[in-house]
């Protein structure tokens, strides 16, 4: 049985661990040492040492333990198997709730070289195996509402932890809930009545003193499964979820069908949950009694069917029963898969009522009203014109939640196309069924490019998923990037097929800021996903749709999939929808319904911006402050005003300054955005800047306004030197940069790079099949 390897939550007591000797006893039987005994940690440690081989090594388990201290403040402790503990937590104040289920040692063997650097340094000898409680609301998980009083833990059904036995602190008491339990008890004491299954978020009844005296009167030597609880009955019943076959009143049942109460009968209670460790051993018993049938009949595969059938007949008594074949499971982003997935029924998103209360909540005027609803920081309930997009995203994002696997979606389309309100617009209605057990219990995060300050911070968000901390309450984690790294190998690395927590969703947006030079943030990001048991869904959103091809490596592309959605810019009559949608919700519950701008005003401003970038968030930027200005004037705004915010808006000094730049300045600008584009990385080199200027100036010189001579290196040195002074451009600068040629100085572009191009194409219109209305 391999332990669950669970999250490194544990980890050593330093005062515990300085002032504690141990003595052993009730010695079990010996046996080789596994790589299952020992921490997370020390298996990683040992996979990267190729001379070191635990077969040198035994494990002595044992049923109880007397910690004696040297401090005199630290009293004498004895635990045995059966008692339930509180272990120092690695990521939180409160210490984690758990019973111990078994005690290892780890030896030398009898005439094996004893190397004392790995035995002191690397491996603890001492470990507990240990079964976890979950302290309720103690983890950021979405799942089903479930009322509960302070220190109630839930009995997690598989969730076997091998830890130091330095971090153990105290002894706790776990009773039975009854219906007058305190909601005040004290600190090291907890009540239960429930098991807990993070994979589907079911609950279940659980007799806790008889389920305990049951496991510690039939415990065997080194039978940790045993304290496992098979839930395969209580999935059958509710692995439908979510299916196009069912009705709304069987998803409303579902609260009832997962969460049994304790006045069911006696017949349903935890007497009847069987033992996972006696199910694997028949399972093993099947297994080796079909392996002898394949080997004996081995010999014959090679001959015809007819001397097959003679030699049966010759040298076989009785038949020998052929063993069943198992259907093989499906990969994540198999086409088998990809088609299973369209059997989940996909809902329209949910309106929700509190996300207008500040709309409702607001005085009777139509142009206040209509500038709030269309403020790009106002998300609406639903996204119009992305039906298509938002339904095959809800699709395969709910099929790999409900099938426990893991996958990429790559999401692609150019700024203000609306994929980040949509995928947001999916978490939320995956949230919303979670709560009402419709889908299996998730974690999200969202980890956007710019808003960290490096991709290897991604890491740690990452890992405060995994493990459940809800930073908004308790705040960040103190774990920097490299230790995060490290956990998150061993969690996906070692045993992930025994994962049991529940999946984790993750948001990468803006993926182009998180790719660097090695690109190995983005390659861990799409390779965890594909491994055995990961249960981690990533949603990588991207402005152009062939980063992966321009960009990424074929080792980091090919971890993405083949799940690809891409967002068209939107036309004219779609952004149109937009507008004439959010001036709608403005009129909800008003008693004026007093138009604020006129139809053709909001087609003009859309035909604009639909002309060159398609960006909703452009559009309603103008209809805003086209609004704002005429509010004073008390009448509805029209096509001039709407020319004149577009005229304000575009005319910034920059624009102004990049309009009146020479030919070559133009060029250098022009090249530095073809360069950003066709490498997907926003910084770049002076020699490959320099070298794409001049193949677009051979492509460019046949124009008459074009001069004939190319530039010399010099000029070039001079034009960057002027779009570097006026703030366009910059240069690497610093000590160790000096100690570089100029030509492998990095550029970077300082401004937005829609308005130079803008800008250019406004200027003249060669400019617009160079770089393209959707670079």
């Amino acid at each position: 049985m391999r332990l669950t390897r669970s999250q490194q939550t544990t980890e050593v007591d330093a005062k515990i661990a300085a002032h504690s000797t141990y003595i052993r006893g009730g010695d079990l039987p010996q046996r080789t040492t596994l790589y299952d005994d020992l921490l997370p940690s020390e298996r990683v440690e040992l996979a990267n040492e190729a001379h070191d081989t635990l077969s040198n090594y035994v494990t002595t388990p044992f049923t109880e333990i007397t910690r004696k201290s040297k401090n005199k403040s630290m009293s004498q402790s004895l635990f045995r198997v059966g008692e339930t503990v509180e272990i120092k937590s690695a990521h939180s104040p409160k210490p984690m709730v758990a019973v111990i289920v078994s005690f290892h040692e780890i030896s030398h063997k009898d005439g094996a070289e004893e190397d004392e650097d790995l035995l002191g340094s690397r491996i603890s000898p001492l470990k507990a195996i240990v079964h976890r409680f979950e302290l309720a609301g103690s983890t950021a998980v979405h799942r089903i509402v479930r009322p509960y009083v302070k220190n109630e833990v839930y009995y997690l059904v598989k969730d076997v932890l091998s830890t130091d036995i330095s971090s153990i602190l105290r002894h706790c008491k776990v009773s039975q809930k009854v219906d007058e339990s305190p909601n005040h008890v004290a600190s090291s004491e907890y009540v239960i009545d429930s098991a807990y299954d993070p994979t589907t978020g079911l609950y279940f009844p659980i007799r806790w003193d008889e389920f305990l005296r049951d496991k510690t009167t039939t415990h065997q030597a080194d039978r940790i499964a045993q304290w496992n609880i098979s839930t395969h009955g209580l999935l059958s019943s509710i692995s439908h979820r979510g299916a196009q076959h069912d009705s709304s009143s069987e998803n409303s049942g579902h609260d009832d069908e997962a969460t049994m109460s304790e006045d069911d009968d006696d017949d349903d209670d935890i007497d009847e949950v069987v033992s996972e460790g006696e199910q694997m051993e028949e399972e093993e018993l099947d297994e080796i009694h079909a392996d002898s049938n394949d080997s004996e009949a081995g010999g014959i595969k090679g001959s015809n069917k007819k001397n097959q059938r003679k030699r049966r007949n010759d040298t076989d008594t009785t038949r020998t029963p052929k063993r069943q074949k198992r259907a093989t499971r499906p990969t994540p982003h198999s086409k088998a898969a990809l088609k299973a997935r369209r059997k989940f029924k996909i809902r329209p998103p949910t309106v929700t009522k509190q996300d207008n209360s500040t709309l409702y909540a607001m005085e009777d005027d139509p142009f206040l009203r209509a500038m709030y609803t269309l403020h790009v920081g106002e998300r609406p309930d639903t996204l119009p014109c992305r039906d298509d997009e938002y339904v095959t995203i809800f699709e395969n994002v709910l099929g790999l939640l409900q099938e426990t696997s893991g996958g990429c979606i790559y999401i692609s389309g150019v700024p203000g196309t609306g994929k980040t309100a949509t995928v947001h617009t999916i978490i939320r209605e995956l949230k919303i069924m979670a709560s009402n057990n419709e889908c299996n219990p998730f974690t999200f995060v969202e980890i956007n490019g710019l808003r960290v300050p490096e991709p290897s911070a991604a890491y740690p968000l990452l890992w405060e998923a995994i493990v459940g901390h809800d930073a908004s309450v308790h705040g960040h984690l103190r774990v920097g990037p490299k230790e995060a790294l490290r956990n998150l190998i061993v969690h996906f690395g070692l045993g992930s097929s025994e994962n049991s927590g529940p999946a984790c969703i993750v948001l990468m947006d803006e993926l182009d800021q998180l790719v660097t030079t090695k690109q190995d943030v983005v390659y861990n990001f799409f390779n965890w996903p594909n491994l055995p048991g990961s249960k981690l869904i990533v949603l990588a959103v991207a402005n152009t749709h062939d980063l992966p091809e321009r960009t990424l490596n074929a080792k980091v592309r090919s971890r993405l999939g083949m799940i690809r959605i891409n967002f068209a810019p939107y036309t004219k009559i779609q952004l149109v929808e937009i507008v004439n949608t959010r001036l709608n919700r403005a009129r909800e519950g008003a008693s004026s319904t007093r138009a604020v701008i006129k139809p053709d005003a909001i087609l003009y401003a859309a035909t604009r911006v639909g002309g060159v970038s398609g960006d909703a968030r452009k559009v309603l930027d103008i209809c805003r402050r086209t609004i704002e200005r005429v509010h004073s004037k008390g009448r509805e705004a029209t096509i001039p005003d709407i020319m004149q915010v577009i005229s304000l808006t575009q005319n910034t000094p920059t624009a102004g300054y990049i309009a009146q730049c020479s030919y070559h300045e133009k060029t250098m600008l022009a090249a530095a955005l073809m360069e950003i584009r066709w490498t997907g990385v926003e910084e770049f080199t002076w020699e490959k800047l320099r070298s794409r200027h001049l193949g677009l100036f051979q492509q460019l010189n046949t124009h008459d306004d074009a001069p004939r001579r190319t530039p010399s290196e010099e000029q070039l040195s001079s034009v960057l030197d002027t779009l570097v002074s006026a703030g366009l451009l910059s240069v690497e600068s610093g000590a160790m940069a000096n100690r570089k040629a100029l030509s492998d100085r990095k550029v970077v572009m300082t401004v937005e790079k829609q308005e130079v191009k803008r800008v250019l194409v406004e200027t003249n219109q060669r400019w617009h099949a160079i770089l393209g209305i959707d670079a």
